[in-house]
């Protein structure tokens, strides 16, 4: 693997660090009326000579989902968070084991070079 690779492993760990953070900022304001959570989509980065380049962030959406209501308390009613607890944890979860393949990547990349260079001396 060459050194050059090393933006493919880095540019997932940035996909999904950035995962993480647009989950904690829903995490963060379940309880505010009217907040709409957001989701991040990442797609494969462009390819050079049938090579993968990595990931990317594509874009950062509020998805349909309604929200519930709730009294006001003054005989109105007031649209609460869309915000699912149970989604933005196994989200976070996956986002963490996926940043974790990448650093084992980006190791095992290190190791090689470090061999290489063993060999060459």
């Amino acid at each position: 693997m060459a050194i050059g690779g090393i933006h493919i492993p880095a540019s997932g760990m940035q996909a999904n660090m950035f995962r993480v953070d647009v989950s904690a900022n829903n995490v963060a304001n379940i309880n505010t009326n009217d907040f709409r959570a957001s989701t991040v989509q990442t797609t494969d980065a462009a390819y050079v000579n049938d090579i993968g380049q990595g990931t990317r962030v594509s874009a950062t959406y509020t998805p349909s989902t309604p929200s519930p209501m709730a009294s006001d308390g003054r005989g109105g009613m007031t649209a609460l968070s869309n915000t699912d607890a149970a989604t933005e944890i196994t989200g976070q979860m996956a986002a963490e084991k996926a940043y974790a393949v990448n650093v084992s990547m980006v190791r095992t990349m290190d190791d090689m070079m470090g061999t290489l260079l063993d060999i060459k001396r």
